[in-house]
């Protein structure tokens, strides 16, 4: 008789990277599901380089099963994380070592650094020239064939002087080089160093002498031999919040370029036909959208266009339980069973036990799936608000239990689309449009809206900028459209 109740199911944790550090890689791995529109070859040896989603669509979760993936087919392979404005907490380390090469560390940057800057590519060059020697200096010299071009590249890279932490990749606000040159009077080489201001508006700032060597560098780097072993370098964490306008506008720079950055060094390594070298960064949309609104954007859009894999997780407008996102529920259950002792289930006899035949009059799949953005998240959300509800010791999913999670998922959902809509809105911003909507009609039309916020929210963002922010709230499923005559509901998430 089955013994496991909704309380031990395994859950994970909402963000892939902290599931990984406290449940530990192997649960991670097992449970993971690949998107249906996702080719994880075109990723790891084709031209693609780029992953973009929303939030939760799973953008990190697939940066470290594709890690796993590689070390599985290769246990030689080396890979580093490099973590956006992130610090990373090296918990059960030790299971990371055994199943990849897996450098990890972050970028940081002071909250004013380079506040003026716009242009942030040859900084971003010079970053990932040292995260290249620091990761071959890491795996003993194995990633490249040490012979004169690679003397060279490292030479060039080893005269601009800057943090030294490896584990931090940090933006500073000047730098130093080292000019080698000899004394005409004892004949001994001598290496003054020079000060590089790298903010926009300084004077004689040294900048021209920075880039020549960053230039100089990449036609070094484009000579260098790479060797068998595989060597990846993953980005994420891309995140810039609407805040102080300054700071804000700074960090899409950042982002923007260092996008830029990827697809020049992936070109670059193309190029010179290295093979086992790539660099793959995971980009989030409304940080893209933020870009585009805000700053210019140097034609960003060309630079990932053909070269992006975007996570979607709508499949055929179905509801059913063969959806993607209700068979990462379905494993999760399976696996947690099997972990209890019980004998492996396929899904029907699963979905026999665990559902009942419907939800307030709704098939169990169409009602899950009506209730979520179609994001992996989404199911790790429900299964954490299920095992924290009255009713968590159930041994189904039956409607008393949805009855009484619903509150609290609803809760962290309205969290999950405030902390997407940051990238676009301030905080108080973020409040009037909600606050418009709280209190009002499921079901309305756009002149009662209209009439709603020009009586109780004048002047507010919502009165200023109406359509721009339902655009918005569209494109996040906040909203969506209902057609009476119908009665169908359309949905940006669905397609």
């Amino acid at each position: 008789m089955r013994n496991i109740t909704i309380k031990g199911i395994y859950a994970g944790k909402p963000d892939a990277k902290d599931e990984i550090n406290f449940e530990g890689l192997s649960e991670f791995i097992k449970t993971f599901i690949v998107p249906h529109n996702c080719d994880l070859e075109s990723l790891l040896l084709g031209n693609y380089c780029f992953i973009s989603g929303y939030k939760g669509t799973g953008k990190t979760a697939l940066l470290f099963y594709l890690d796993n993936l590689i070390s599985e087919r290769d246990e030689s392979a080396c890979s580093s994380f490099v973590f956006f404005k992130e610090e990373f907490a090296e918990l059960k380390k030790g299971e990371f070592d055994k199943y990849s090469n897996r450098e990890l560390s972050s970028i940081l940057i002071e909250r004013d650094t380079l506040i003026y800057n716009t242009d942030f590519e040859y900084i971003w060059r010079w970053l990932f020239y040292k995260r290249i020697v620091a990761d071959n200096e890491k795996f003993n010299g194995g990633l490249f064939i040490n012979n004169e071009e690679w003397s060279d590249f490292t030479y060039l890279v080893s005269r601009i002087k800057g943090p030294a932490d490896i584990k931090k990749s940090i933006l500073p606000q000047k730098i130093k080089l080292s000019l080698p040159m000899k004394d005409n009077n004892t004949g001994n080489e001598i290496a003054p160093e020079l000060e590089v201001d790298l903010r926009k508006d300084s004077s004689e700032t040294n900048y021209a002498t920075f880039i020549q060597l960053i230039d100089n560098a990449e036609h070094a780097l484009s000579k260098v031999t790479k060797t068998d072993i595989p060597y990846h370098i993953f980005i994420d964490e891309l995140e810039a919040y609407h805040g102080d306008i300054d700071v804000f506008k700074r960090d899409l720079y950042l982002i923007r370029d260092l996008i830029f950055t990827v697809k020049r060094f992936n070109s670059i390594f193309s190029a010179a036909n290295m093979s086992h070298i790539k660099i793959l960064c995971s980009i989030r949309t409304e940080i893209v959208n933020a870009i585009n609104r805000f700053i210019v954007t140097k034609e960003l859009n060309k630079v990932t266009s053909g070269f992006e894999v975007p996570l979607k997780w709508n499949y055929n407008n179905t509801n059913s339980y063969t959806h993607p996102i209700m068979q990462i529920l379905l494993r999760r259950i399976a696996i947690s069973e099997s972990e209890q002792g019980e004998e492996y289930r396929q899904d029907k006899d699963i979905i026999a036990e665990w559902f009942p035949e419907n939800i307030h009059d709704i098939q169990p799949s169409n009602y899950i799936l009506n209730n979520s953005w179609h994001k992996p998240r989404d199911i790790v959300r429900l299964i954490i608000s299920a095992q924290n509800c009255i009713n968590c010791e159930s041994k189904s999913f039956s409607q008393a239990v949805f009855e009484s999670l619903n509150k609290q998922y609803s809760l962290d959902s309205l969290i999950e689309i405030k902390e997407e809509m940051r990238a676009l809105y301030t905080a108080e911003e973020i409040e009037e449009i909600i606050n418009v909507f709280t209190g009002f009609r499921a079901i309305f039309s756009i002149n009662q809206l209209k009439e709603r916020v020009s009586k109780y929210f004048s002047n507010s963002i919502m009165d200023l900028k109406l359509n721009p922010v339902l655009n918005d709230l569209y494109r996040l499923g906040f909203i969506g459209n209902y057609l009476p005559a119908s009665k169908m509901y359309r949905w940006q998430h669905k397609d």
